[in-house]
């Protein structure tokens, strides 16, 4: 895609944020919080996709180092950094060393631990319990500051689901990757787009979604990008991570969504409870 036309769209997401919360006028000085930070309207697509990691798998190959695999959520969550990707892209590369890229984007950063949602095998995994969650221990990269591309997120998230919602989906769709190792060029692009909870499915805490705007469809790649939802609270404006992607259907405009405190529940289950 010519950069003209991802700047275009960009700019138009832009728009369509600040139309879609009131930001308007005079309000463009707002700060809007992001975890303990606070960003201009006009910066925020550009600072939440630090939190829209790419999830790759490590190779053997001397050249073509490591395969892309999608998408992941990079939180911080009670003073340790995790990230979260859907269990059929951890399937995917089951054959390398999972990771997450680092910027400026020729690193890769391996987990410490990873925990999985374990199901019986003569079930089928249901939509709820399809995601891995992998802690990254800050003090194997002494060089890496991770805080600038995972989230801090509290006990009590604050979001619960709810059809109608509007909410910002930032991944890293297949289709615009590219990493030429001979001459040494990294383009890895993230994109955003506004999407609209329409329905509660079967599964406990999973919503389908449909893109708002009719030209946008869900991609290959952003199986385990983050949405965040902006909330205005007494005429403030915060950032709140509503959950990850799941799934959709190609060329489709649907989606689906697992909210953020099973999520978390799940984290506290895995990594805080003893054995």
């Amino acid at each position: 895609m010519p950069p003209e036309i991802i700047m275009e769209l960009f700019l138009q997401g832009q728009f369509n944020l600040l139309k879609s919360l009131g930001i308007t006028g005079y309000t463009l000085e707002t700060a809007i919080q992001v975890g303990p930070l606070f960003v201009s309207p006009k910066e925020l697509q550009k600072h939440l996709g630090r939190y829209a990691l790419r999830f790759v798998n490590c190779t053997d190959d001397s050249v073509y180092q490591f395969q892309h695999l999608g998408s992941a959520s990079g939180i911080k969550y009670r003073g340790r950094y995790f990230a979260i990707s859907t269990d059929h892209q951890r399937k995917l590369g089951e054959t390398g060393q999972l990771g997450v890229v680092c910027d400026p984007g020729q690193s890769v950063i391996t987990p410490s631990t990873m925990w999985t949602i374990d199901v019986s095998e003569e079930i089928e995994r249901e939509d709820n319990l399809d995601f891995t969650i992998y802690e990254f221990d800050p003090s194997q990269y002494p060089h890496r500051t991770l805080a600038s591309q995972f989230l801090e997120v509290s006990q009590n998230n604050g979001i619960a689901a709810e059809v109608g919602k509007i909410a910002l989906n930032l991944g890293y769709p297949t289709r615009l990757q590219n990493v030429d190792y001979h001459n040494g060029a990294v383009d890895l692009l993230v994109v955003s787009s506004f999407v609209e909870l329409v329905e509660k499915t079967t599964s406990d805490d999973v919503y389908v979604f449909r893109t708002v705007a009719e030209d946008r469809y869900f991609e290959d790649g952003m199986s385990g990008s983050p949405v965040f939802e902006v909330v205005r609270d007494q005429g403030d404006f915060r950032v709140k991570w509503l959950g990850i992607v799941i799934r959709g259907g190609e060329e489709s405009r649907f989606g689906r969504v697992i909210n953020s405190d099973f999520i978390v529940r799940q984290i506290d289950r895995a990594a805080f409870e003893s054995p």
